[in-house]
């Protein structure tokens, strides 16, 4: 199974999502239509559309093909294939009366800033957190922050950073350490050996 279909199948079972919009290579784009969702049996509305050359412009790209009345959004990484659909909907009803949510863990290693091969400083691990997405916004607020960084060719790595800068409130749930990102080719086997786990939990 791809990657990317687990985060689909997790998104299924989310009361709270719609409609989905999947960001892809444009090389990808056709394949994804006519290869890859055909083997699966999805009923929500999936759509797939070209990303940029970066993640954030990605994002936008996605942001500029919804609909008018959205009031919520939740951006997921497809590199994340283990978030569960509990983490989709706590993060989701947590937007309440702020404009983005992130899940986050605890670091568990101790944090150093360097610069060359030098540390500049110790921080404190105890106020430091590891961000993970699903992160979920009002449409308005991303969607302004990312124009605004259009606008100024400022870059960050995740969308919540871009509402930080504009001075957007951001608050913080609890996350899944189960929630790897695959980026490194050990982390597929983390990744699988997770997957059983989970399957042989779910089968007592």
């Amino acid at each position: 199974m791809p990657i990317l279909v687990h985060s689909l199948l997790a998104l299924e079972r989310c009361p709270s999502v719609d409609r989905v919009v999947i960001v892809v290579n444009s090389e990808d784009v056709e394949w994804i239509k006519e290869e890859m969702l055909p083997r699966y049996p999805l009923k929500k509305t999936v759509t797939v559309e070209a990303g940029g050359s970066q993640r954030q412009y990605s994002v936008y790209n996605a942001l500029k093909t919804l609909p008018r009345g959205v009031r919520r959004v939740v951006v997921h990484d497809g590199a994340r294939p283990l978030a569960s659909p509990d983490l989709f909907e706590r993060t989701m009803a947590a937007l309440g009366d702020c404009d983005g949510v992130v899940p986050a863990v605890p670091c568990r290693d101790t944090i150093k800033e360097v610069s060359s091969d030098r540390v500049v400083r110790t921080h404190e691990r105890s106020r430091l957190r590891q961000v993970q997405t699903p992160q979920a916004f009002r449409f308005e607020a991303l969607r302004d922050a990312h124009t605004r960084a259009s606008r100024e060719g400022y870059l960050a790595t995740d969308d919540s950073a871009l509402l930080e800068r504009y001075n957007y409130t951001i608050k913080v749930v609890e996350g899944e350490r189960s929630n790897i990102k695959i980026t490194y080719p050990e982390d597929l086997v983390i990744a699988q050996a997770l997957l059983s786990l989970m399957k042989e939990e779910s089968q007592r």
